[in-house]
């Protein structure tokens, strides 16, 4: 519960930081992607942006949970299903904390909430990397985890660009939510690693 605290403060902290620090400098830049908008790649990221839904990412998770602990891999089962779940809560907490309004140009999905952080990107980041930091203990190569790491940054930066493009995020909601989801998935898995023998 500390670390989530830790996570929830700091997230409040640098929210009312930055929103006080970037000034028009985020607005341009989603105005100047909103201007850039066309039907083919809207479609298109609206089937991006799921990556980071929790309506994908819950099932997924339970999925991913339950074939863990089938293989015998109890400990990275449950830092999959904190890693999502402390990441929503924390998102969420922060964007009441901050509660910065959306960007003042056309939403093409329906959202709800404030800005700060990009609950999106937060979910996507924990999710896709706990899932990469599970690897070495299920056996995978270091080849295999790498090659898996590069493909997870991927779809988060798909997933933190598609919520710009649609609108409902600035630059600075989804960086946030990156690192916030990154560093907590980071976190619970070096909290549940076993301790080395000595």
């Amino acid at each position: 519960m500390l670390g989530l605290a830790v996570f929830v403060l700091l997230g409040w902290g640098v929210g009312e930081l930055w929103t006080s620090v970037v000034g028009s400098a985020d607005l341009n830049a989603v105005r100047e992607v909103a201007a850039q908008r066309t039907a083919a790649l809207t479609e298109v990221t609206k089937v991006v942006t799921w990556a980071g839904s929790a309506f994908l990412l819950v099932p997924l998770a339970l999925i991913a949970c339950l074939a863990l602990i089938r293989a015998g891999l109890r400990r990275e089962a449950l830092a999959v299903a904190l890693s999502l779940g402390g990441a929503m809560l924390i998102s969420d907490l922060v964007k009441q904390l901050v509660s910065r309004p959306r960007p003042p140009v056309e939403h093409l999905q329906a959202v709800a909430g404030s800005s700060f952080p990009s609950g999106h990107a937060t979910q996507a980041s924990a999710f896709w990397f706990s899932l990469v930091l599970v690897l070495p203990a299920a056996g995978r190569s270091p080849r295999t985890t790498r090659v898996a790491a590069g493909l997870a940054l991927l779809i988060v930066l798909a997933v933190a660009a598609s919520r710009i493009y649609l609108g409902v995020h600035y630059l600075s909601d989804v960086i946030a939510g990156m690192l916030l989801g990154t560093g907590w998935a980071a976190y619970v898995s070096r909290c549940l690693r076993e301790p080395k023998v000595q």
